[in-house]
């Protein structure tokens, strides 16, 4: 139905004040997760560019 593309409604960037995380000791994962957050973060606000 051509009507409800009008009606449909604009998704909105959820705005994220604070995250918790639980560590288990494994220094190195954690280095990657923290790399991968940072790298995800730099890509979607379009500072930096990341090839694989």
């Amino acid at each position: 139905m051509e009507g409800d593309k009008d009606m449909s409604r604009q998704r909105e960037i959820p705005k994220i004040n604070s995250v918790i995380v639980t560590y288990n000791g494994n220094n190195k994962l954690f280095d990657k997760f923290v790399e991968g957050l940072i790298k995800n973060y730099l890509s979607f606000i379009g500072k930096v560019e990341f090839k694989p």
